[in-house]
């Protein structure tokens, strides 16, 4: 491993790794994604300033986990100080988008969002791109120690990460 010192396969090597930011959980469906990653938010609350769960699962189950509804807004699980979760919609409709989106200097820069809609729904998985792309913005403007993701089944989640480049788009 060169100059990297080997790890014991174990959680507390997540937990104790300062330097992790951002966390991501996946795999196939019904594998155990959300309970691993609603343990690792808890087990990380205990030692972070700041923790964040997202859902991007459409099936949202940390609300069951948590026995607690969440919405696309982080909100304060019940029984902490410092862990938020949140839930959202990979497939979030353009109506949702922010209008800055929709705006330019110029008034040929200026679109609207029917003709937006028209444009990008022949681009397979771009709905879910703006919805990550969202996401981040909302998580990067927020000053979490740590950020769960607790991702849809590896089919959507891989249809994500194949058009992620385009994350810093704007329309």
């Amino acid at each position: 491993m060169g100059d990297f010192d080997q790890l014991e396969p174990s959680l507390l090597n997540i937990i104790n790794q300062t330097s992790l930011k951002w966390i991501f959980v996946g795999g196939k469906g019904g594998v155990g994604k959300t309970t691993c990653s609603c343990s690792l938010a808890v087990q990380l609350a205990k030692v972070r300033e700041y923790v964040l769960i997202i859902s991007t699962d459409p099936a949202h189950n940390i609300s069951d986990a948590f026995d607690q509804k969440f919405t696309k807004v982080p909100t304060l699980v019940k029984g902490f100080d410092n862990l938020f979760a949140m839930e959202v919609d990979p497939n979030v409709g353009l109506n949702e988008l922010p209008e800055e989106y929709f705006e330019g200097d110029q008034d040929a820069m200026k679109m609207s969002k029917s003709i937006v809609q028209e444009i990008i729904s022949g681009f397979p998985g771009i709905d879910e791109a703006i919805s990550y792309a969202e996401v981040m913005k909302l998580v990067k403007s927020m000053n979490f120690s740590a950020v769960v993701f607790d991702t849809a089944p590896t089919g959507h989640t891989l249809s994500f990460a194949v058009i992620w480049p385009i994350r810093n788009t704007r329309f």
